[in-house]
């Protein structure tokens, strides 16, 4: 069994929390701290002491700036209350470094970015003047309902109302439209239908319109990406309507298709702003169309019947698919017949809130608008600043973003209501995961979120990016000890509660449960991924898993052990643990894998090891896929992509067009000599030009070179599985390709199977082994040495915030 990173990062010490304590400064001197305090009902012109507080955390900002340093910090004390966030409070430079900004001993701090909509100022619909143009879009509420529904004159009041974005899965995240929430529990846009989705059944795609996947540089013909904005104008795709249910519906959804281009758009009888949400392409990645156009007899460009009834605006990534179907109409009007829904009409700058408040009325709730749209604390290019103890709600953009910080902590924070992602740490190009481009920058180094609460979340908890892959210096930034949970609301795919990207960053004691995608996405190097408790995720989607890591050979030694995996996945291809197109160097050892459909997906890699697993009440302990499967094809799936970032890490050049430097070469040899002795070894299986094979030949690119040696990246040398618990759980389903036996000599190895967790006398409560009486004392590649390590190792105490 190869060595394993299992030390546990250094934490930094933590800054006084009394106002005044002496602090070690250079050279053995204690200075003491800057404390200054902000109160919500303290004044413009305060001087900043305890009896006479700032107003805002600008003016504590601003009374420090220049006169903290590593030797004397700053503390700004927030005395109880909430804080109206109109801007983001920014911190940048030294000038704003070594701060701690913290609420109150005992007291409740909250900054909100929310308007409160108070339940007088809503009025009946039934009251609001015919001739009043403001609510022209009024004719669109149902009938039957219309009796139950309120308006809030949001644009009387200056309130934001923003707009309906494109966004969805390896499109740049924009800004979501205000969210309406009431007593702190977000409402529902008006959408149909009111539960479930439209299918196949309901639907079919009559055109799939153009895919914007086929753009990007690994798939176009030219090597090139089409610009942004371009994208956004290829052509949508068509759909026609099935059911009889919704052919009474659909045709007010949009305006009716006109083959000469469109008039003016009559409000009061068509929807001006709805969208299809949902799978379009494929099921699992979300994407949003937005209907431009419907027709009951489905006119072509010509006005002749095409069969088509909805046209949409927006390609998908993936272009459409009638079997990938699962949408949701959203922001529609006229299907707002359901309590808790709602709808805001910007056409024409209306600005109007309609609302069908739970029980009929308005009356005793406690109703806001999710109105900011930017992070409420925005850290730049500054060193120890900690933010601490504070609540934030309610924000269309994120909760707080980080850009070159180092040791910087955020503790014990509660945050809630966002639409974008929790916490930033650093930040990623404008491109897609997928190709080669995609890269992170600006992560910092020893920056931790701890002690914290993420969750009802429009997209993922931390981006965590951080150090550099092409000289794997680390970015040791930490996220631990936090439950994150509901997230992923918004954006239903690939937002993950963490995201590891860089080299050397570390997700560990965290508690997260209930989102409908993933809960990890590994981009990089050394990462670790232990004492984690996953819960109840990859609800919604297929071909997932709950941490998800591929397409790159060079991803090497991250490690996932000592974590807890419960009901994970609903759909057959869905996965625990999935290394995906050549993931390779994944280490996965003392985990318990606890009821779901596949516990480990090794995809076409190498060098990776599952060993010392539990597997409990689980489908299928996982299964293998190699790229001989697909009958010796070449070129072997998504090889632009993987070759690419092969060569960028570990071709020697100049460090441009997909090389590293002779010394970061080097350096990454040195770094895993141990772990991987034969990786200066690896190869892209290339033809006499250095072009990657397309086919197999008599003279270059023969079999035993692509396909037969074992450091050829397509053969799956050298992985691991071995020392597997089973309890009640399905075996590890096998390709039938001999190269599994061949190059992996250790591969389903020492395992151990029974019917109950007694069997083992395993507790799945606390994770652990009875060691005086289980039976694995005795079994071969076990023994009692192994159950002690496991038990000192893998428990559920301690995980989540302390």
């Amino acid at each position: 069994m190869r060595k394993r990173l299992t030390g546990v990062l250094a934490v930094a010490a933590v800054a006084a929390v009394t106002a005044g304590m002496p602090v070690a400064a250079a050279g053995g001197q204690k200075q003491a701290e800057i404390v200054v305090y902000v109160a919500a009902d303290g004044s413009a012109d305060a001087s900043g002491t305890r009896d006479d507080p700032f107003a805002t955390v600008e003016q504590a900002r601003d009374a420090l700036a220049g006169r903290t340093s590593e030797s004397r910090r700053g503390r700004v004390w927030i005395r109880g209350g909430t804080y109206k966030v109109s801007k983001s409070v920014a911190l940048s430079g030294e000038k704003n470094s070594h701060v701690t900004y913290a609420a109150y001993r005992g007291e409740d701090v909250e900054f909100t970015g929310v308007t409160t909509l108070p339940a007088d100022r809503f009025v009946p619909l039934a009251e609001v003047p015919g001739d009043d143009s403001r609510f022209s879009s009024r004719s669109r509420v149902p009938k039957e309902v219309a009796g139950q529904v309120y308006v809030y004159d949001l644009g009387a009041e200056s309130v934001p109302t923003g707009q309906m974005n494109k966004n969805g899965f390896n499109w740049k995240p924009q800004p979501y439209p205000p969210q309406l929430l009431t007593d702190n529990v977000v409402q529902t846009l008006a959408q149909y239908p009111n539960s479930g989705h439209l299918d196949r059944g309901a639907m079919s795609v009559r055109d799939g319109g153009e895919s914007a996947r086929n753009h990007f540089s690994d798939k176009s013909k030219d090597g090139t990406t089409l610009p942004y904005e371009e994208m956004l104008r290829l052509r949508g795709p068509a759909f026609s309507v099935k059911s009889s249910e919704l052919l009474k519906r659909f045709a007010s959804w949009a305006p009716p298709y006109a083959p000469s281009g469109g008039g003016q758009v009559d409000n009061t009888a068509y929807e001006t702003d709805g969208w299809l949400a949902g799978y379009v392409g494929n099921n699992w990645a979300d994407d949003r169309v937005r209907i431009t156009s419907t027709s009951p007899e489905g006119l072509n460009d010509k006005g002749e019947a095409d069969g088509w009834h909805i046209r949409t605006a927006y390609p998908s990534m993936y272009g459409a698919s009638t079997n990938a179907l699962s949408l949701v109409a959203q922001n529609i009007l006229g299907e707002l017949d359901a309590e808790g829904e709602y709808y805001i009409d910007r056409f024409e700058g209306n600005d109007v809130l309609y609302y069908y408040p739970p029980g009929g009325t308005v009356e005793g709730r406690d109703i806001s608008l999710s109105s900011l749209d930017q992070p409420f604390f925005t850290l730049e290019n500054v060193t120890g600043v900690t933010i601490k103890g504070v609540r934030m709600n309610g924000s269309t953009s994120n909760g707080i973003r980080m850009l070159d910080c180092e040791s910087c902590t955020v503790d014990g924070v509660e945050i809630r209501n966002v639409s974008l992602d929790a916490i930033t740490i650093g930040e990623a190009t404008d491109t897609i995961t997928a190709v080669t481009e995609y890269k992170t920058s600006r992560g910092g180094h020893h920056n931790r979120v701890i002690n914290s609460k993420l969750h009802d979340l429009g997209s993922g908890g931390v981006f965590l990016a951080g150090g550099d892959r092409k000289t794997l210096e680390r970015g040791n930034n930490l996220v631990a000890h936090n439950e994150i949970y509901n997230f992923s609301k918004q954006a239903t795919t690939y937002t993950p509660a963490g995201y590891l990207y860089g080299v050397g960053n570390t997700f560990r004691h965290n508690h997260v449960h209930d989102a409908p995608h993933m809960a990890i996405q590994i981009m990089g190097n050394d990462m670790r991924v232990v004492h984690n408790r996953f819960e109840n995720l990859v609800t919604n989607s297929g071909d997932m898993g709950a941490i998800y890591s591929g397409r790159d050979f060079t991803y090497l030694n991250n490690e996932i052990a000592y974590n807890y995996f419960h009901d994970i996945g609903r759909a057959n291809d869905t996965h625990a643990v999935y290394m995906d197109d050549g993931m390779s160097g994944m280490i996965i050892h003392h985990n318990v894998f606890d009821t779901g459909k596949d516990a480990v997906y090794f995809n076409s890699g190498r060098a990776n090891v599952a060993s010392d697993n539990v597997f409990l009440d689980v489908e299928k302990m996982g299964h293998d896929w190699v790229y001989h499967h697909f009958n010796e094809q070449l070129p072997v799936p998504n090889a632009k992509v993987i070759t690419e970032r092969f060569n960028d890490m570990l071709r020697v050049g100049d460090g441009s067009g997909f090389t590293n430097t002779e010394q970061n070469v080097r350096r990454w040899y040195e770094h895993y000599e141990d772990l991987y002795p034969s990786l200066k070894d690896w190869y892209v299986p290339v033809d006499a030009t250095g072009k990657p094979c397309t086919a197999v030949g008599t003279d270059e690119c023969t079999s035993s070179y692509v396909w037969k040696d074992p450091n050829s990246l397509y053969v799956p040398s050298n992985s691991e599985l071995t020392r597997s618990v089973r309890i009640n759980t399905g075996g590890f389903y096998h390709t039938s390709d001999p190269s599994i036996a061949t190059f992996n000599p250790d591969w389903d190895s020492y395992n151990v199977s029974g019917e109950d967790p007694a069997d083992f006398a395993f507790d799945p409560e606390t994770g652990q082994f009875d060691a005086d009486t289980t039976s694995l004392n005795e079994t071969d590649g076990f023994g009692s040495a192994w159950v002690e390590e496991w038990n000192s190792n893998v428990g559920l105490a301690g995980i989540g915030p302390r």
